[in-house]
């Protein structure tokens, strides 16, 4: 969905340039320290609040710690003392979760591995955002009752796209008003609708 929202965007703009994958943790030093750099998608905390200029949000989303549906592992009323929570480097809810005092955090290089630790219960609970939520299920093949949520709300999830911190404020307005009207569009509602039943390569 990001994808093409921001594809649409640079088109809007007028703009000619490659959209390139890279690791996160590359992508936010590049865009950090060089010019002319844009990063997306990109939770707006406040530690990140002076690394970047800002564009959105362009989508807002819930994220809960789930767990896997199954009898045999029960809600553990006390989520902070019972049970392991598997989170993945780098990511705002490792620190949300350990400003709250969480000291039963697993750690993991991607959500990708996090998610098959899940799986294969080398954990208990991990934070999945709702619009993810059926592109993760059908990536692993999972029906749709796999997964069930706890009561803890992490965080509301508002995306953004990051530019280079040396970005001009005009340029950071340019930007702006161009996602503005796009999300006035029934387009944009026809992609984000059709995010949260088919999964892309983003």
């Amino acid at each position: 969905m990001s994808y093409e929202i921001v594809d649409w965007l640079l088109d809007d703009l007028d703009i000619g340039t490659e959209v390139e994958v890279l690791p996160w943790s590359r992508g936010i030093g590049l865009t950090k320290t060089k010019e002319n750099h844009v990063l997306f998608s990109v939770a707006r905390t406040k530690e990140r609040e002076d690394w970047f200029k800002w564009v959105g949000p362009f989508y807002s989303d819930e994220v809960a710690l789930y767990q896997l549906n199954d009898p045999k592992y029960p809600y553990k009323k006390d989520i902070k003392n019972e049970g392991s929570i598997l989170v993945a480097k780098g990511y705002p809810e490792e620190k949300i979760l350990r400003d709250e005092g969480y000291k039963n955090i697993i750690l993991a290089d991607n959500t990708a591995i996090a998610i098959q630790m899940l799986l294969k219960h080398r954990g208990d609970y991990f934070p999945i955002g709702q619009a993810a939520l059926p592109c993760l299920l059908a990536k692993y093949n999972l029906e749709e009752d796999s997964l069930r949520s706890t009561d803890i709300t992490l965080l509301t999830s508002h995306l953004y796209i990051a530019m280079s911190p040396t970005t001009s404020d005009e340029e950071v307005e340019r930007w702006q008003k161009a996602l503005d009207k796009i999300k006035q569009t029934s387009r944009y509602q026809d992609i984000v609708d059709n995010h949260s039943h088919h999964c892309g390569n983003e």
